[in-house]
């Protein structure tokens, strides 16, 4: 197995001593993602920068968006993130963090059982010992793989990789979590991937792997033009289904 390597960048341009860089200096959207020696998104960790299994928060934080280090957040300045930078209605920002702590909270705290789930597109299933964090680039390549020739991994493309997913869990982890409820959040993010980071029916190869591996914000990305609906999320996550089956 394959995993995702360190990447410490400021400005681009990668740097050696990540213990010199002030984060606080940096400016709002420039990229900076914490090595896996001083970031976790273990439940209990301590480390300095707090991450999540939700590439997306982790994007948001790795741009300033959320506080860089990972801690500090609320369900409020949570929402307002996610309906600011991926255009999501307000009552999908709602649901999308109604399952966050009360208070204050870091993005490792959403690594507890029953707020992350097994058959991730791109994480290894808890059972297996991993980081939560961290991204299998095995998994990561399996998906980038099934891009067309034109570079977009279409809607049936993204189903058949959760139907591998979710067969995967079943066949090799001998604890796999999959029920209704895991099923119903692996399909509604599915459906999210698609409709907010990507163009509604497809993801590109190069955003796909920025926000999913890079965890980055690509610099080309524009947010849907209207705001993505729960309505809209349900046609999305049954097509999924459907395709899946």
């Amino acid at each position: 197995m394959l995993l995702a390597a360190c990447v410490a960048t400021f400005a681009f341009i990668a740097i050696s001593d990540v213990t010199s860089l002030d984060i606080n200096l940096l400016k709002l959207g420039e990229y900076y993602k914490p090595c896996n020696s001083e970031a976790s998104g273990l439940p209990n960790t301590n480390a300095n920068f707090r991450r999540s299994p939700c590439p997306a928060l982790n994007s948001l934080a790795n741009g300033g968006y959320l506080p860089r280090n990972g801690q500090d957040i609320t369900k409020d300045s949570l929402k307002n993130a996610v309906v600011q930078m991926f255009n999501m209605a307000d009552e999908v920002a709602t649901n999308q963090v109604r399952q966050a702590p009360d208070g204050v909270f870091a993005l490792n705290e959403l690594s507890k059982p029953g707020l992350e789930h097994d058959a991730s597109l791109v994480r290894d299933d808890a059972y297996f010992g991993h980081d939560p964090m961290v991204v299998n680039l095995t998994l990561a390549n399996d998906l980038i793989k099934r891009a067309d020739t034109n570079g977009m991994i279409s809607t049936a493309a993204i189903a058949a990789v959760r139907r591998d997913r979710a067969t995967f869990c079943m066949t090799s982890n001998p604890r796999c979590q999959f029920g209704d409820s895991e099923k119903g959040k692996s399909f509604t993010q599915a459906a999210l991937l698609l409709l907010s980071l990507g163009v509604g029916d497809a993801i590109s190869v190069e955003a796909a792997w920025s926000f999913l591996v890079d965890e980055k914000i690509p610099s080309n990305y524009v947010k849907p033009a209207k705001p993505v609906t729960l309505n809209t999320i349900r046609v999305k996550s049954a097509e999924l289904v459907a395709l899946a089956a």
